[in-house]
Parts: C-alpha cells; structure tokens; sequence
C-alpha cells in the first residue's frame, strides 16, 4: 500500500514538472504547453535570465545549447536542465518523455502563447468576440485573461491530437 502512494507521489510530482525553455526549442515549449506543461518561454531570455527564473522558481531548462549546460549551476546539478538532442520536434517531445518519464498527451489548459492558465467561459458570454461560424459550431470556450485570447477545439486540435497518438503509439 505504502509502496502504490509513493509511486502515485512520484507520478504527481513528474506532472508538476515547471520548465524554461531558451530560444532554440521555442516550439518544443508550444507544444509542450499543449500538454498542460508549465513552460515559460520568450524569444528574448538571456541565458542569465533562464538561469536565474530556473534557480528561483525550481525549473527544468530545456535547451539545445550545449555552452549553456557548461555552466557551473548545470553542472553541478543545481539548476536541473535537459540537453534536447535533436532538431525534429517529434523526436524533442519522445526525448523528454523518455528522460523524464512524463506522459504527454493534449490537455489544453494553458494559453499558448503566454503560459496562462485558461478559463472556461460561458458560450453566451463571447457573442461577436469569435468568428460567427466558430460560435455557431462549437460549444466549449476558454479564455487567457492575459491575452484576450479565446480557445476552442477545432480542427486545429484532431492535427493536434493526431501529433500526440503518433507519438504515443
């Protein structure tokens, strides 16, 4: 019994994984974050910045820069980071479920774009604020209150899905 919990703790904890991710895996951390990850990413971070926002908030960095994992905080171990090894994306997310153990499977619960988690809003609440087909056909919305950006599942999310079972297949 001891041994189910500790086993349940440890697959809890592999959910909650937090990542940053530098410039040269921006997609990985989109497509991450299509999974529900906590991926915080922008073209922009220096990698005094990654180290820094990985140290203080007990982040993973995922990286292909090889010059970065030189650096004492990653090769000591102090700040947890993942070489990703290869250019092709497929190939990034089965790395990273391998090494980490993670499962990864769609779970659209963060915008895109900024990391935030949606919120669901009601379909009457969004009248002209989506294109008038959108509204009229679909019936579940979610909304980043940090982007003024609204979700829904079209058929964006079947490529989406498709991405997912081939890669968990």
């Amino acid at each position: 019994m001891q041994q189910k919990k500790q086993q349940e703790q440890q697959q809890q904890e592999k959910e909650e994984l937090k990542f940053v991710a530098d410039i040269m895996v921006g997609k990985l951390a989109r497509y991450l974050r299509m999974t529900g990850k906590d991926v915080l990413y922008e073209n922009n971070y220096s990698d005094e910045e990654i180290l820094k926002i990985a140290k203080i908030e007990n982040r993973i960095i995922l990286t292909r820069d090889t010059l970065m994992l030189e650096r004492k905080e990653c090769k000591n171990n102090i700040i947890k980071s993942v070489l990703i090894k290869d250019d092709n994306l497929i190939k990034q997310l089965q790395q990273l479920k391998k090494d980490l153990k993670i499962a990864l499977k769609p779970n659209l619960i963060r915008c895109l774009d900024c990391n935030t988690l949606l919120k669901n809003v009601k379909k009457e609440e969004i009248l002209n604020k989506v294109p008038p087909y959108v509204y009229k056909t679909q019936q579940f919305f979610l909304y980043c209150p940090r982007c003024n950006k609204y979700y829904w599942r079209g058929t964006h999310y079947k490529n989406i899905d498709s991405l997912f079972k081939r890669l968990n297949s």
